[in-house]
């Protein structure tokens, strides 16, 4: 593989932000320091004026992730969808496995695994989806099995009755089995009842537009879940992670939960805090671009988000990417405007996996809500810990995989759609400029981009992570 030095940046890790060099050989980070004239390396990289970090990981994508039955799916697969997350340094993705029909969880989980082993660019993990019990009755024992294949993550839907949703009681048996064997439970916390009869509401008075979905899916439902999964979760002393938050009344939820000494945490994602139900309130038919649920949220419920981020109440920043094209794909069914003026059948996602690490430089460090170090921590360090990643993942430190991103605080970047590496037609954060970016990205010491924004990397060079225990301090 060779060796490389990447001399006079400042190194940025959650802890601290020092000026130090970084040698990397075989694939891991061999030293740190200043003053390293004597260090020899097979190529040498001036990053002056640059910082270096240790690459990003989405802990929540959704790549080829299955829709209406297993006939359809997201536009980005395993290979698309981390080429264009190297492109915006992220270095791994966790990525979720829902039960295929006649198949267990045990099964579709080894399946895909494999499917993405053969295609990904960036190292990669699974997290299991729990079915409810009448889809597969015996559950529990494939989940006790998946805990020993690296799957220390479980999550349960509290929405979507009478496809994803499990019940209370289903809770609290599979929070105990997660207690059990070291797995961190999570949820899609919204109340799926609620959703659906206002759903039900909503269609019996006409009101099928595409912007109704925000309406069908209220803060109050969000925050009712949360508030329900963390006393369930408390109630068998289980720690608890809540998935893609996007009202501030659950952010409370979890900020209240903390301070009382919960062991829960929060993410959130950058449609939530940079995207508002006013942009695409009046779009019609192309507010389809738009949804995904929980919903994009009224632009007076950003700051809340922005609080329980700057606060520490919530913990990391992941991105939901679930991409669907607005118009038809060459290669599946229509997406997103399959049913134009119906909300109901608007595949629910929208795509960000190549964004996410600068729209959150853009508008938590350069706009000075928060500063690097707490950047890398959202992004990178906190999701390593956990997920059963760290210190291999997530630190620029001696011994870690050198997954590290020289990113240039002074650059000037447009998003665009065009410019863009993910498969979706169109960018929910179109001709937003930022002032910062990845300039080249590494994973364990092989350069993917370069500066010049050439890509190196082949499919099939991601690994799979067995994951270890969740680090919850």
């Amino acid at each position: 593989m060779g060796s490389t030095l990447i001399k006079g940046g400042t190194v940025v890790n959650a802890d601290a932000a020092v000026r130090a060099d970084v040698l990397i050989r075989d694939g891991v980070v061999a030293a740190l320091g200043t003053g390293t004239d004597d260090w020899s390396a097979d190529r040498v990289i001036d990053a002056e004026g640059m910082l270096v970090m240790p690459g990003g990981i989405d802990a929540h994508t959704h790549l080829e992730y299955p829709i209406d039955g297993f006939t359809t799916r997201t536009a980005d697969d395993f290979h698309s969808g981390t080429v264009a997350a190297a492109h915006g340094g992220t270095t791994t993705v966790l990525d979720f496995v829902k039960k295929e029909p006649e198949r267990s969880l045990l099964d579709t989980y080894r399946s895909r695994r494999d499917v993405a082993a053969a295609k990904a660019v960036v190292d990669f993990g699974l997290h299991a989806i729990v079915p409810p019990r009448e889809q597969q009755p015996d559950v529990l024992d494939d989940l006790r099995k998946l805990a020993g294949e690296g799957a220390t993550s479980w999550k349960f839907f509290m929405a979507y009755p009478g496809t994803q949703m499990v019940d209370d009681g289903e809770l609290l048996e599979g929070f105990e089995l997660a207690l059990e064997h070291g797995v961190l439970p999570m949820v899609h916390a919204e109340n799926g009842h609620m959703i659906a009869r206002e759903t039900q509401r909503l269609l019996a008075d006409g009101r099928t537009a595409e912007i109704f979905h925000a309406t069908a899916h209220g803060h109050d439902a969000e925050a009712e879940a949360v508030h329900r999964a963390v006393v369930l979760a408390e109630s068998v002393g289980a720690p608890l992670y809540v998935v893609h938050v996007s009202s501030a009344a659950a952010a409370d939820e979890i900020s209240r939960a903390r301070a009382a000494g919960a062991r829960v945490w929060g993410e959130t994602c950058p449609q939530y805090l940079a995207v508002a139900y006013e942009d695409y309130a009046e779009l019609g038919e192309k507010a389809a671009a738009y949804l995904c649920s929980p919903p994009i949220r009224e632009r007076g419920n950003q700051e809340g988000l922005w609080r329980s981020l700057v606060t520490g109440a919530m913990s990391t920043v992941a991105t939901d990417h679930a991409g669907f094209c607005l118009h038809q794909p060459e290669d599946l069914p229509p997406q997103k405007l399959r049913s134009p003026g119906y909300f109901p059948k608007v595949p629910n996602g929208v795509p960000g996996i190549e964004d996410r690490l600068m729209v959150l430089w853009q508008t938590g460090v350069a706009s000075g809500r928060f500063d690097a170090c707490r950047f890398v921590d959202l992004v990178s360090t906190r999701p390593a810990k956990l997920f059963g990643m760290f210190p291999h993942k997530g630190a620029v430190a001696v011994g870690a995989d050198a997954d590290l991103l020289v990113w240039d605080p002074a650059a000037d970047h447009v998003i665009t759609a065009a410019g863009s590496h993910m498969r979706t037609d169109y960018n929910l954060y179109e001709g937003m400029r930022v002032t910062g970016r990845p300039v080249r990205v590494f994973s364990r010491g092989e350069q993917l981009v370069g500066p010049d924004g050439s890509f190196d990397g082949a499919a099939g060079r991601g690994r799979f992570l067995t994951r270890g225990k969740p680090q919850l301090h």
